[in-house]
């Protein structure tokens, strides 16, 4: 990872951080995580090509879409607990890219 001046320090960045440490660490068994980390990776990856194209409030306009979409099939539609592990990450990746945006993200996600 470069060392680079925080005021150069990118939302890309942090996306390419977070898909480094999801493929990279070490602090619990990648087997038991399988699905979770599956999950993440694939909103990150979704959301580090949004990002390079997108303007703010459109990238944060799809990604609560998405979120309140997850909501509903968590309670209707999700019953594999597979699914459910993989799609929970899914989420928790995009609330944690979000918050990096505007912390209220994290509790308010009405548009």
């Amino acid at each position: 990872m470069d060392n680079k001046e925080l005021t150069q320090f990118t939302l890309v960045d942090v996306i390419e951080r977070k898909i480094h440490f999801t493929k990279t660490n070490t602090i619990f068994d990648k087997t038991d995580f399988k699905d979770n980390v599956e999950g993440a990776l694939l909103a990150y990856n979704e959301m580090l090509a949004d990002v390079k194209e997108m303007k703010e409030n459109e990238f944060v306009n799809k990604y609560i879409k998405i979120i309140k979409k997850l909501a509903v099939q968590f309670e209707d539609e999700f019953n594999d607990k597979r699914e459910i592990e993989k799609m929970s990450d899914y989420n928790n990746a995009i609330v944690s890219i979000l918050k990096c945006i505007n912390p209220i993200y994290e509790y308010d996600l009405q548009e």
